[in-house]
């Protein structure tokens, strides 16, 4: 099973790999502005760098995990961590993991192969996608470690456009890495418990919303396939799925609190979307906490059963505060300070 949406998403670093220090000057100025990379003209400089910063990510993968004391893992929840989440949202170093090296395939003190056979037997960290810079001559090699996946993509240096199609790789090769990882660690859980993330409809409602927000981040919050969502500044919104079961679940027990029954009617038609930012206060809630925990909710076109509502994090007290989040934008100033 390959995911449509990882269950988290945030930058990463990229490492540049060149004895040809003009050509990584070059390379380095034509990557996103918001890019973060270290170039190396010295591969075995690069390896030791690679090996002493080989998280996968921040994020302990225990924070999804299923509930393996149910006999039928069909019948298997998933159990969210979630104050992984937040713990990692307060530290900078999610940023520092390495998720993309680009690296020339001739070198005098370590090849690209070489410094690639190096890097695996090294690095825990198998995730980490290789895009490789060859020389006519060495296409044909090239082509051969591709097909063997020991390398992601390849370009040859006298390619038109070369710089701009490396950084246009970087960026499809940053999603590949957390697709790849959350596909290993996560896809027997999420296929059992979150399928929205593998549905297409779903998924171009998500990156509408992300794009709309300008989030840079994103970190699956409920089962049901809700998503934590920061943008550079470390603003969070809050994106919560619904499917028609969860509001039929939701509609009985406010029915069971006595909440009004115009409100219980809109949480059945999807049109209000509960969400109460944690288990222990919803489980712990009121009549009169259902009015200001219910969102406005609308359908995923093209997607029966599923309804979602955008909600901002003021209205999420459970959220860290902005003040407190370790954000993009703070990172990228110290890194060019």
């Amino acid at each position: 099973m390959t995911l449509l949406i990882s269950p988290l998403f945030h930058p990463t670093t990229t490492i540049l790999i060149d004895d040809n220090k003009t050509f990584l000057k070059t390379l380095s100025l034509k990557l996103d502005d918001d890019a973060i990379y270290h170039t190396f003209s010295d591969p075995k400089e690069a390896l030791a760098y690679c090996t002493e910063n080989a998280k996968i990510t921040p994020i302990d993968e225990n924070y999804l995990m299923a509930d393996t004391e149910s006999p039928d893992s069909s019948q298997q929840n998933v159990t969210l961590h979630t104050k992984e989440i937040k713990t990692a949202l307060l530290k900078p170093e999610r940023f520092d993991v390495i998720s993309v090296i680009v690296v020339d395939f001739s070198m005098p003190t370590l090849t690209g192969v070489e410094f690639i056979d190096q890097l695996r037997a090294q690095v825990k960290n198998k995730f980490a996608k290789i895009i490789m810079v060859t020389g006519e001559a060495d296409h044909t090699l090239a082509v051969k470690l591709f097909n063997e996946k020991k390398i992601d993509k390849f370009f040859l240096k006298n390619e038109d456009g070369l710089e701009e199609k490396i950084n246009a790789a970087i960026n499809e090769m940053q999603k590949v890495y957390f697709l790849d990882l959350c596909t290993t660690l996560f896809s027997s859980i999420v296929e059992k418990t979150t399928p929205i993330l593998n549905d297409a409809a779903f998924a171009n409602v998500f990156a509408k919303i992300k794009t709309d927000l300008n989030s840079v981040e994103h970190y699956l919050c409920e089962n049901t396939g809700s998503f934590i969502l920061v943008d550079k500044d470390g603003v969070m919104t809050v994106l919560v799925v619904r499917t028609e079961e969860d509001l039929a679940m939701y509609a009985d027990m406010a029915e069971d609190q006595r909440v009004p029954a115009e409100l219980v009617k809109r949480i059945l038609n999807g049109t209000l979307l509960p969400f109460f930012g944690t288990f222990e206060k919803f489980i712990g809630s009121k009549r009169d906490d259902w009015v200001v925990n219910t969102h406005l909710g609308r359908k995923v076109p093209g997607r029966e059963g599923y309804y979602y509502s955008v909600i901002e994090s003021r209205k999420v007290p459970s959220l860290p505060d902005v003040q407190h989040i370790a954000s993009f934008a703070h990172y990228m100033q110290a890194v060019n300070a």
